[in-house]
């Protein structure tokens, strides 16, 4: 009896216990089924995949990540000498002058301006800039760029600047969508040392737009010294301070670029070559913490240029082919600052100047006036002589105009980027 009363105990026992463990099971199971119900309406795709970008520091998963990174920085394919308005653009064209109107001479005689559009295509070996596995492209580029300056003084001047860069690419497209535009106002003043040697000191603030959300602002001194070794041979350097920050007039709170160059020109028919070289050290984070990228580095990139006139009446118009090698350093592989990069250009430039006449027609009421107050020998005071415009300072040239370094000799009177043949109509003497 004992013994049954014992089992029947037992039997009790086991049953409570199991019906306790299936209670307990349906509640794990409930739970279970309440998180898994929860997590699939509130936790995003990356974060099932436990990418929290909250949490673990790690970005979701995207497919499109490159262009994400393209839209919250500057564009990889633009190099510092592509957005940074420095002294070899003017350059190139010592040789072949603006096409000259003769409407201009109308024009006031302090104002000058210059207007360059360029139309190249090029092939670019590693057009994200990376360390390694670079990737090629063929590009397509316009780029217009349009001064206007005044002469406030003899060789000082005002001036205003704006440019465009388009690129568009043949497989990478995703780094058609910037369209990088400039827009400045410049103080220059130009100083004749010698007769062949110019020295053009030169301040800009200027606005750089080269993506949707990102705005860039720079203030740009800078000094370029120009020296006329004969007129089929011209050398010059310079050197320019990039001051960036955000804001308009607010410099620099982003970084801190000083550029230098080093170029040759050298003429030899109708042909026409142009070798620079620019060295850039990027100063970004630290010290700054604003900076974008925020990467420092250095960069190299020399320029090989081969030019020509495709038509004699119109010598403004010129065809080019140029090579650019890029090498980057001190940026510890970052993407877009890094790796070795080569550019092969071939296309079409067109330039339209107008140079300002002020110090050339100064310089020639100041002769014509000491001719007819003092006269020439065995004459009368009164009667002047004929004046030789080319005396002294040649139309055009350095010590006369504001937009752009020297040109020319005295002896040569071909017309430059800043000059003009003939004798000029004189105006108010």
């Amino acid at each position: 009896m004992a013994f049954v009363e014992k089992r029947g105990l037992r039997s009790s026992q086991d049953e409570y216990s199991d019906v306790g463990c299936w209670k307990r099971l349906r509640r794990c199971l409930c739970f279970m089924s309440l998180a898994v119900s929860l997590m699939t309406q509130t936790v995003t795709p990356g974060q099932a995949q436990g990418l929290s970008g909250t949490n673990s520091g790690l970005a979701p998963i995207n497919l499109n990540v490159r262009e994400t990174q393209l839209a919250q920085v500057a564009p990889p394919q633009f190099i510092p000498t592509d957005v940074t308005p420095f002294s070899v653009a003017p350059e190139r064209n010592n040789f072949s002058p603006g096409y000259k109107f003769r409407i201009f001479q109308s024009l006031p005689e302090r104002l000058w301006f210059n207007s360059t559009t360029e139309v190249s295509q090029r092939l670019d070996t590693n057009v994200f800039f990376t360390y390694s596995h670079p990737k090629a492209d063929y590009a397509f580029r316009i780029l217009p760029n349009v001064t206007v300056g005044y002469n406030v003084l003899k060789n000082t001047s005002i001036y205003a600047n704006y440019f465009v860069i388009k690129d568009l690419f043949a497989e990478h497209t995703m780094l058609n969508f910037p369209t990088t535009q400039s827009v400045s106002w410049g103080l220059q003043h130009n100083i004749a040392l010698g007769r062949k040697t110019n020295l053009q000191l030169d301040f800009q603030a200027r606005e750089l737009w080269q993506t949707s959300h990102l705005r860039q602002f720079d203030f740009l001194p800078g000094a370029t010294v120009t020296h006329v070794l004969n007129p089929n041979n011209i050398v010059f350097g310079s050197t320019l301070l990039q001051l960036r920050g955000g804001d308009y007039f607010v410099a620099p709170t982003r970084e801190i670029d000083p550029f230098y160059t080093l170029g040759y020109l050298y003429k030899r028919g109708a042909w026409n070559l142009v070798v620079n070289d620019t060295l850039v050290t990027n100063f970004r984070h630290p010290p700054f913490n604003d900076s974008i990228p925020r990467q420092s580095n250095v960069s190299m990139i020399a320029d090989i240029e081969v030019n020509r006139p495709i038509i004699k009446t119109l010598p403004a118009l010129v065809a080019f082919v140029r090579a650019e090698p890029i090498w980057n350093w001190d940026s510890h592989k970052a993407p877009g600052l890094s790796g070795f990069d080569f550019r092969l250009y071939g296309g079409l430039r067109l330039s339209v100047s107008k140079p300002s006449y002020y110090g050339a027609m100064d310089n020639m009421r100041k002769q014509i006036m000491e001719s007819e107050n003092l006269g020439p020998p065995g004459s009368s005071k009164g009667h002047p002589t004929s004046v030789n415009p080319n005396n002294g300072n040649t139309v055009g040239s350095a010590s006369d105009s504001a937009s752009g370094p020297i040109n020319s000799t005295d002896s040569d009177n071909e017309a430059t980027s800043s000059g003009v043949q003939g004798k000029p109509k004189l105006k108010g003497i």
